[in-house]
């Protein structure tokens, strides 16, 4: 199980399809590693399935210009308040039956040079000819970054790899970065970061990502914005830092 997994909020909107591409894939690829939050969602998704039976159910009694001109009595909002009760309390209980989610079936899928790279199967498809083959470019001495053709137009998806022992210079964010760890491990001054760990970095939050000493570290990440280096001599090379959107 991850140590840094995303909150309900981001689990939810995942569950409900409202999440940016990009950043679903994020939350895929860690739930790839994750069972714990694997199982989450599933708990949501029967719990999303409860709800939309129970409104069905509801509505299908009702008279059509009631649906249309009556607000909820207290009656109806008491029934809906007792059957969120319940279902959460069949979550607590681990009573909902759970069907295998389309992460898990996907990670039965994938082959067998997927797995010798550890790449889960939805991010497999965004790299058919292996990690070692995308155009790395370098970002200083410890940092390369490869781009991905992911289709989001507002953020740039991409991987990025800090060789074993590497330090990368201290930097802030411009926007929300997010990330899933693929591949080695990597530290701040907030904990240290495993394969499956997601995490979020807010605009105007500043660390230094410091690889283990024993092997590389690849991670997914998902950038709004550029981060801004914070050195003296790094500094100087934000005004060039850019992100590639879409399918560039």
């Amino acid at each position: 199980m991850s140590h840094f997994r995303p909150d309900i909020h981001w689990l939810t909107d995942y569950a409900a399809g409202t999440l940016p591409l990009s950043q679903a894939l994020c939350v895929a690829v860690h739930l790839s590693f994750c069972p714990e939050s694997r199982k989450q969602v599933e708990q949501l998704n029967s719990l999303g399935a409860i709800m939309f039976s129970n409104a069905t159910n509801d509505s299908d009694s009702l008279p059509s210009e009631k649906l249309i001109s009556e607000p909820p009595t207290e009656e109806d909002e008491s029934i809906n308040q007792e059957l969120r009760a319940k279902v959460f309390d069949l979550i607590d209980n681990n009573d909902i039956k759970q069907q295998p989610s389309a992460v898990t079936a996907s990670l039965s899928a994938n082959d067998a040079s997927n797995k010798a790279e550890l790449l889960p199967h939805c991010l497999a498809k965004l790299i058919p000819e292996g990690i070692d083959q995308l155009d790395w470019k370098k970002l200083g001495t410890a940092l390369s970054v490869a781009r991905l053709p992911a289709g989001d137009d507002s953020r740039e998806v991409a991987l990025h790899k800090i060789k074993a022992g590497g330090r990368v210079s201290n930097h802030d964010h411009r926007g929300r970065e997010v990330t899933v760890v693929l591949q080695g491990s990597f530290s701040d001054q907030n904990g240290l970061y495993l394969p499956g760990d997601f995490l979020v970095k807010e605009a105007g939050e500043e660390h230094r990502p410091i690889a283990s000493e024993d092997a590389e570290c690849i991670c997914l990440s998902v950038l709004e914005a550029p981060v801004k280096f914070t050195g003296p001599l790094t500094g100087l090379i934000n005004p060039f830092l850019k992100i590639k959107t879409g399918t560039r």
